[in-house]
């Protein structure tokens, strides 16, 4: 059985970046609830293959290149659910916080070949974002208001360029690091108890 799980691993390899895996679920919506207190083995599975290990074969594949070149960066995302334990995406927050182990990891051990890897977590209206808000007005305006800053980030103007910078020369002594591009939602949490009864 681990055989067929590994051979099934190796095919997955690159198939994604794993930032994309909640927009990515098919069938799974917002208002999916994932608790503590459930059973769900295969949806977990789903959740880490895609969640943290699509970025961790990326990670293996892309590490002989940057390592022959003696510099590169590695830039995953990671989410402010796992950081703030956000209700009902239980799956979800699992994956992304290995992620965040992951990237420091790979950050300790990839230095001595000035490869820097870090993450971003950001607070921006994503697509997923973008569905609740049309399923949800009034969660995501309650989600947005919760913010510090009143509102969440755009992705191409408040991501984009930290997303820049991590990624260019002027980030080559600057490794290990989790960014939290979020408007200040990390700081104290944002206390969001969504309505999904």
């Amino acid at each position: 059985m681990l055989e067929d799980y590994d051979d099934q691993c190796d095919r997955r390899r690159g198939l994604g970046l794993a930032s994309a895996w909640l927009d990515e679920q098919p069938g799974q919506s917002w208002q999916d609830r994932w608790t503590a207190s459930e059973r769900f083995g295969e949806r977990v599975r789903a959740g880490f293959d895609m969640g943290a290990m699509a970025a961790f074969w990326a990670m293996q594949s892309a590490f002989p290149e940057l390592k022959k070149h003696g510099t590169g960066r590695v830039i995953n995302i990671a989410s402010l659910n796992g950081v703030n334990a956000h209700m009902y995406s239980v799956a979800y927050n699992m994956a992304k916080e290995a992620l965040r182990t992951l990237t420091r990891t790979a950050a300790r051990e990839w230095a001595q070949h000035q490869i820097c890897c870090n993450i971003i977590c950001p607070g921006a209206k994503s697509a997923a974002f973008e569905r609740m808000e049309a399923a949800s007005p009034e969660n995501a305006a309650a989600l947005a208001s919760a913010n510090p800053m009143g509102r969440m980030g755009d992705p191409l103007e408040d991501i984009g360029p930290v997303a820049l910078f991590l990624g260019s020369d002027d980030c080559r002594y600057m490794t290990g690091n989790t960014l939290f591009v979020d408007g200040e939602s990390h700081i104290n949490g944002v206390q969001w108890s969504p309505n999904v009864d």
